[in-house]
């Protein structure tokens, strides 16, 4: 092996084989663990129990790589001392760290809380103990360049969520990264010397992903579960830190670069917290108003949806690009600010600051709004630990599961009312267990399944479309109680 830039696509190959060749073996070791995608929730847009082991692959195989490359005595080695203190031992030491916090949520479960202090522990190892830095932001702050390397953790644990939160449709968070990558091995690539150890494991993550993809794309067989969104969203940007253009720029234009690459997952993430800080709603909670919840509400098939969102990446990277080669400049970060805008404007995010009618047709103010959920946050939050508290008293009778609705019924029905669900039934085949309210002012029914054979069926005075994000937000919490499921914070 010489250290000539084409032995880079070695990289590329191998770790797509891998990928491709091992994920249908991997999918039959998950669910002979018996693990299975059981969640009970209205923001599932697949159907089916699918394996969550994509992540767990793509770490073994990019890894793989990556060493086998980096280690020994070859040409390529040479350029890299592999766990030395250096950016990219970083970056690769970050990536398996957060990885490794996503594995053992997809196989456990954690709090959102307990990971969120995880990835900033690794993201703290990779940064202020291995030399993760991101230079173009030292020279921007100048005199304030020593809160260089806290600024530095904050993005790469921002990074990380924000991938993570855009892994809602099939194929878009690997095609997404995918992309990413392709930005860095072309940087790479371009430059007259280039970073050969950078850009092999570019090649080895782009080729990994797109081994995950021809099992990922729409209907997806497997998914990356928390393991492969947490590890690509800590190595992606911790490789575009160290991506260096070809002509030398200002430090404003350096800095761009991997903001654009990561353009809309970071707005997404933004978009996420600011609604649900307005909404009342824990800014870890989960709920349906994504990037890519709009675009199905909008009309778009899955399909679709998943491929515009990636030409809209696509373009904020082409940018990112153009200001690698010396091409763009100013007017490329104002066209990527105007398009945001645009995105913002044609997705309806604007109409959170508009009085819009609330739950059962009141017209109420944003701030109103924003307390009367938080008041049934906080009623279905109390029902839940009323209920954990007499856990004990369920499984004393013969059928817990329906002691529990009996218990939860008469306090949901007012919430349910409330918020524009007049009446619901609990059934086990075609017999009622609990029947709650009046349906007969229903538009039509929502029908849910709940686990050991039931159902959940929710009599709308609206149609499902119609449906409020605040509303939307509530009656996921519903059905996760009434599934005995604790809140998932993400």
């Amino acid at each position: 092996m010489t250290a000539e830039t084409w032995v880079l696509w070695i990289a590329g190959v191998v770790a797509f084989v891998l990928v491709a060749l091992a994920m249908p073996w991997a999918i039959r070791g998950w669910r002979a663990l018996g693990r299975s995608d059981r969640e009970i929730s209205l923001r599932k847009v697949h159907q089916g129990e699918i394996a969550r082991v994509g992540g767990f692959v793509m770490m073994v195989a990019i890894g793989a790589v990556a060493f086998r490359g980096l280690v020994g005595t070859s040409e390529l080695s040479l350029v890299h001392e592999w766990l030395s203190r250096n950016p990219l031992s970083g970056a690769l030491l970050g990536a398996m760290l957060c990885g490794l916090v996503g594995l053992y949520d997809d196989l456990v479960g954690a709090r959102a809380r307990v990971k969120l202090a995880l990835q900033l522990f690794a993201a703290g190892i990779a940064v202020f103990a291995v030399g993760l830095r991101w230079p173009a932001l030292a020279e921007l702050l100048g005199p304030l360049a020593a809160i260089e390397p806290v600024i530095t953790l904050g993005f790469l644990v921002a990074a990380v969520n924000a991938i993570n939160l855009s892994d809602g449709l099939d194929g878009l968070a690997g095609g997404n990264t995918a992309i990413g990558f392709a930005v860095v091995l072309a940087a790479t690539l371009l430059h007259p010397q280039p970073d050969l150890a950078i850009g092999w494991v570019s090649a080895a993550a782009l080729g990994g992903v797109l081994g995950f993809l021809v099992h990922n794309r729409h209907p997806a067989r497997v998914f990356m579960g928390d393991a492969g969104s947490y590890f690509l969203g800590f190595l992606l940007p911790a490789l575009l830190l160290q991506i260096a253009p070809v002509p030398e720029r200002l430090a404003i234009i350096d800095v761009s670069l991997p903001l654009l690459v990561l353009a809309l997952p970071l707005l997404d993430m933004g978009l996420s917290i600011a609604r649900r800080a307005a909404r009342g709603q824990p800014i870890f909670a989960p709920d349906s108003d994504h990037i890519h919840h709009r675009l199905l509400a909008r009309g778009f098939t899955h399909g679709r949806g998943v491929v515009v969102l990636w030409l809209t990446t696509a373009l904020f990277s082409g940018l990112a690009l153009l200001n690698v080669i010396g091409v763009g400049g100013w007017w490329t970060l104002t066209g990527a600010g105007a398009g945001l805008l645009v995105v913002v404007g044609l997705l309806g995010y604007h109409e959170l600051l508009r009085h819009l009618p609330a739950f059962t047709g009141d017209r109420l103010v944003l701030r109103d709004r924003r307390r009367a959920v938080v008041e049934l946050l906080a009623d279905l939050d109390r029902l839940a630990e009323e209920t954990r508290r007499k856990g004990h008293v369920f499984k004393d009778t013969d059928d817990p599961a329906l002691a529990r609705w009996r218990e939860l019924s008469p306090s949901l029905a007012p919430i349910l009312a409330r918020i524009g669900v007049p009446g619901f039934e609990l059934r086990r085949g075609t017999d009622t267990a609990v029947k709650c309210g009046d349906d007969s002012r229903a538009w039509g029914f929502l029908s849910l399944p709940l686990p050991q054979g039931a159902e959940l069926r929710l009599a709308l005075v609206a149609r499902l479309p119609e449906l409020q994000p605040e509303q939307l937000v509530l009656l996921e919490r519903v059905v996760g109680l009434l599934a005995d499921q604790a809140p998932e914070h993400r």
